[in-house]
């Protein structure tokens, strides 16, 4: 078995290299990261990714949680989210089906690890 396709969506490319070093260490594959929400749309129909990892606060004017519902809603592909604000209002603003995963930053490698291993439990790496 592959390992499992991860799209990687923050708009901070410091904390977008180290979620793809973490990520990678941990034996997933990253196809791509994303800086917006648009870009994301775009790289996921174009890569189909196991799975999105996405950053709810993207610049623009579509924010991470309409990106990851039209994903999941266009694609059905998993989209787990990474925020520093886990409250329970901005969480509730998903539309993604529940049970929807979420990863509050700061957060450590094992914090990760199992929260891929949540939402990719078929696909775990080798």
């Amino acid at each position: 078995m592959s390992a499992a396709q991860i799209l990687i969506v923050e708009d901070e490319r410091i904390i977008a290299a180290e979620l793809k070093r973490r990520i990678t260490r941990l034996g997933y594959a990253v196809v791509a990261t994303a800086g917006s929400g648009v870009e994301a749309i775009t790289m996921a129909r174009d890569l189909h990714p196991d799975l999105v990892l996405m950053d709810i606060g993207l610049p623009g004017e579509m924010t991470g949680l309409e990106a990851g519902a039209r994903i999941w809603e266009a694609l059905q592909i998993p989209v787990v989210y990474v925020t520093a604000y886990a409250d329970e209002h901005t969480l509730s603003q998903t539309r993604t089906p529940p049970p929807f995963l979420a990863l509050q930053k700061p957060f450590e490698p094992h914090q990760l690890q199992r929260i891929l291993a949540q939402a990719l439990p078929t696909s775990l790496p080798e």
